[in-house]
């Protein structure tokens, strides 16, 4: 069955299609999305994504409570507190946002997750203002509960090509769609500074092919402060415009100070939310799991009067070891005057030192041979080995000792870290001008 003779009746039955329609036509995704809708009956992904969620038998929506935390302290009194609010949801927290993505989000950037069902901030402030940082929190939330749009680092369009932006922007914010990865941005000027100019504003969007539009629902940053939220969005490649704004008209209310349903915890006692409960209750039940026991390890423990840590499990051959120290010491002669090199050699050589005299003893490795393997380098170097000049040699003998490293003992943690070392001052050298 050709891909075009499948017409679906679900938003996910769409989003198939669309995988198909892109691999077969060698279009995008967004495209994809657009045609499958298109197939279904409607003008585009957003107006199927709106009309059959609006059509969707299930009238009586579930409510998620959050629990926003942020610690307060008063520099002056030295009165310290938390201010919490409980906001509902239509999704699950997690289902929001993934907590990676808070760092984006302006209401969200100080913000970390704690359970599935409680952010914290710990940023010192009077407690008025933390109230106010736990709102702003709220709406951010209660906007990509309402849209699904996502936070984006994408820098916000400011000019024309002839040096203006937006007339009267402020306080804007990119987002995007992550079924369509289609964008849309959001401007929240005071309405004072754009209450004259929203024919300047219209004509701004004419002119560049942008739609700009005024949401009902005052928005993110700072409503109980007069702020407003307009959507702008690029005329061919941006997201529509029209199914945000009729999302964020379903919206209750903007949670700030004044209508937020605020926590009182007792004081002396600690606020855990339910999805804290359950975490914890969980980690209790949860059967504690051996850790299988590895019959070989690659890296063993070792300790000495100035230095610990772990080696690899294995030992490198006297004559390999005096080789690779050969190598470094011939470098390092050479290259005492470049710090990327020099330094990052001595550390790989003191680390080398010190495996070399747990691998053998005094019997096996004579204090005669041991003194001569990494330390005690040349005194005279040869004019053309000696720094920039010697650039070419001294890079094969860092390749060389890299070899013989990783060749005589197995891949692990310490002689990865090792060869990172040797690696980053193969770079310092071809960096050297």
């Amino acid at each position: 069955m050709s891909v075009h003779d499948v017409t679906p009746t679900t938003i996910e039955g769409i989003k198939r299609l669309a995988r198909d329609i892109s691999k077969h036509d060698g279009v995008a995704h967004s495209i994809g999305l657009d045609r499958a809708s298109s197939r279904a009956g409607f003008s585009n992904y957003q107006h199927a994504r709106r009309s059959i969620l609006a059509s969707s038998t299930t009238t009586i929506a579930s409510e998620f409570s959050t629990f926003i935390s942020v610690y307060w302290r008063d520099p002056k009194t030295k009165i310290s507190g938390s201010k919490i609010i409980q906001v509902a949801l239509p999704k699950a927290l997690d289902e929001i946002v993934p907590s990676r993505n808070y760092k984006h989000a302006r209401g969200l950037a100080y913000f970390k997750r704690s359970a599935s069902d409680l952010i914290y901030c710990e940023m010192t402030s009077d407690s008025s203002s933390a109230l106010a940082l736990a709102c702003k929190a709220a709406r951010a939330l209660q906007f990509m509960a309402a849209t699904g749009l996502q936070p984006s680092s994408k820098a916000v369009p400011v000019s024309d090509g002839r040096g203006s932006g937006l007339p009267g922007r402020d306080h804007g914010s990119s987002w995007f769609d992550p079924e369509s990865r289609r964008y849309i941005y959001v401007d929240e000027p005071y309405a004072a500074a754009v209450k004259d100019r929203q024919d300047e504003r219209a004509d701004w969007g004419r002119r560049n092919g942008w739609e700009v539009a005024r949401a009902i629902w005052p928005g993110m940053y700072y409503p109980e402060g007069g702020s407003e939220l307009y959507l702008a969005t690029e005329g061919k490649r941006g997201l529509p415009i029209g199914p945000v704004l009729a999302d964020l008209s379903h919206i209750q209310a903007a949670t700030v100070p004044e209508n937020c349903k605020q926590v009182h915890v007792p004081d002396g006692e600690y606020f855990r939310s339910p999805g804290q409960e359950r975490d914890a209750n969980a980690k209790v039940l949860k059967p504690k799991q051996k850790r299988p026991s590895r019959a070989a390890a690659d890296t063993v423990p070792f300790k000495m009067v100035m230095a610990s840590g772990r080696r690899p499990n294995a030992k490198m051959a006297v004559p390999t070891h005096q080789r690779v120290g050969q190598l470094l010491k011939d470098v390092l002669s050479a290259t005492r005057d470049r710090a990327g090199v020099a330094n990052r050699l001595g550390s790989v050589r003191s680390e080398l030192d010190d495996w070399v005299q747990m691998e053998y003893d005094h019997e096996a490795l004579p204090n005669d041979v041991f003194f001569e393997l990494y330390y005690r380098e040349r005194v005279t170097v040869p004019d053309d080995e000696r720094g920039l000049a010697g650039r070419d040699v001294h890079i094969e003998r860092l390749m060389e000792a890299k070899e013989l490293i990783g060749s005589a003992y197995p891949d692990c943690q310490p002689v990865r870290a090792l060869l990172r070392k040797l690696d980053l001052a193969v770079q310092s050298l071809m960096n050297w001008k």
